[in-house]
């Protein structure tokens, strides 16, 4: 691993672990990915909060020099907020800025210097966005990334981008917010699989 700040490269193990000798991430760190746990959203809280915080105060924005810190900061402001905030307006208040890094990442191509995994992170904070530029970016990223690995991401990644394209924003995000929902949201809140 490059030479990038001790906290930078302790988020990053403990993320990702070691990758086996096909690049694949174990079960027991993808599966906490993407499920609810109020245990693992209590440990990331526990060890991280100060980090995001430090993160969003642009404490960490040095670490954007290595596209590995960058990395590491995007889980900070992308990923770390979702599970610490879960449920509050502050579960997104990073996002803006880990789309700007994952998209100067983009722009000098550093996203060829990481792991399938990794990559798929880096490119998280565009599925997040509700900017349909970005998301277009995510899925032509994602169509990329299934050609190169196989991931089953692809369909997540439609479905975002088809929702922005339809409402301008994540309807399942207006109660959170503050924001008032059509009744269009208000009927496609109904549908399974609306939310995230």
């Amino acid at each position: 691993m490059s030479d990038i700040p001790e906290r930078a490269r302790v988020i990053l193990d403990d993320w990702f672990g070691p990758l086996d000798d096909n690049g694949v991430v174990a079960e027991d760190k993808r599966r906490r990915w993407f499920t609810k746990d109020d245990a693992f959203d209590r440990y990331l809280r526990d060890t991280y909060e100060a980090d995001v915080r430090l993160a969003l105060a642009g404490e960490y924005d040095f670490w954007a020099e290595d596209v590995r810190g960058m990395l590491a900061l995007i889980l900070l402001l992308d990923q770390f907020t979702r599970n610490i905030y879960r449920n509050t307006p502050e579960m997104v208040c990073g996002d803006d800025k880990a789309a700007q890094l994952a998209e100067r990442a983009l722009e000098h191509e550093q996203d060829k210097n990481l792991s399938p995994p990794e990559r798929h992170f880096l490119y998280m904070p565009l599925m997040h966005a509700e900017n349909i530029a970005r998301q277009n970016r995510c899925v032509e990223l994602f169509e990329q990334l299934a050609k190169d690995t196989g991931t089953m991401v692809l369909d997540y990644a439609k479905r975002h981008r088809d929702i922005v394209a339809r409402f301008g924003r994540f309807p399942h995000r207006n109660a959170i917010l503050g924001r008032e929902s059509t009744p269009e949201e208000v009927e496609f809140l109904k549908q399974p699989g609306s939310s995230f």
